[in-house]
């Protein structure tokens, strides 16, 4: 997939303000079994680069199950327009086009991993928007008993989090594990529909769904 094909479907129009909690969300252990590589089922294209290294494009989909979302204690209480707090979040991994749109009921079914997203809100007064500044992992295959410790993984950082769905955030592609291992470049995240779970307390604060687009190097 070229820079170009990352974008090449129009952006959705601008949603209403999302509350600010329905940005991030994630749950339960588990995912589907992958075949052959990593991503089993996404499409990936894997272009020539430099010697020892390969270049890889491809895109997932995030539901995040906003039932999983964990929030520390607000630093600053006695300024309630400072939000910065610490946080923890999950969701399920799925190949590109999985997800529809709005209303999207997030399960295991044909999903390929986990993600985890742990960071700090960093709303205040004067920056309303973007919301976080985040680690995010994704672990390719099925957490068990048998095997709590998928061997494919992927870590990105970065900004994220905005009401709009016509802006994605850049965020630096850090490391990989298995069949990622040494993997550097950036993901643009995505903001492109909410799911039906719904945050503890907040039965009309819907959890997020993210389209991650990467252009990875992973040595061959």
């Amino acid at each position: 997939m070229t820079s170009d094909e990352q974008h090449e479907t129009p952006a959705p129009e601008v949603a209403a303000p999302v509350p600010r909690r329905s940005l991030i969300g994630g749950l339960a252990l588990g995912g589907v079994a992958l075949g052959a590589g990593a991503l089993g089922a996404v499409a990936v294209d894997r272009l020539g680069g430099a010697s020892g290294y390969r270049r890889e494009q491809f895109t997932l989909e995030v539901a995040c199950l906003a039932s999983t979302m964990r929030t520390a204690t607000q630093a600053n209480k006695a300024d309630d327009a400072d939000g910065r707090a610490p946080f923890l979040v999950e969701g399920w991994i799925y190949p590109k086009g999985t997800i529809p749109g709005d209303g999207f009921v997030p399960t295991d079914v044909d999903s390929i991993g986990r993600w985890f997203c742990r960071g700090w809100f960093i709303i205040d007064a004067d920056r309303g928007q973007p919301h976080t500044v985040s680690n995010h992992e994704f672990i390719f295959g099925t957490i068990t008993l048998d095997r709590l410790f998928p061997p494919d993984t992927l870590a990105s950082v970065g900004l994220e989090g905005t009401d709009f769905r016509d802006q994605s955030s850049t965020r630096s592609v850090i490391g990989g594990t298995g069949n990622y291992v040494g993997a550097t470049g950036q993901v643009l995240e995505t903001f492109f529909a909410l799911n039906t779970s719904t945050f503890p307390g907040d039965d009309e604060a819907f959890g997020p769904c993210f389209r991650f687009d990467f252009d990875i190097r992973v040595l061959d």
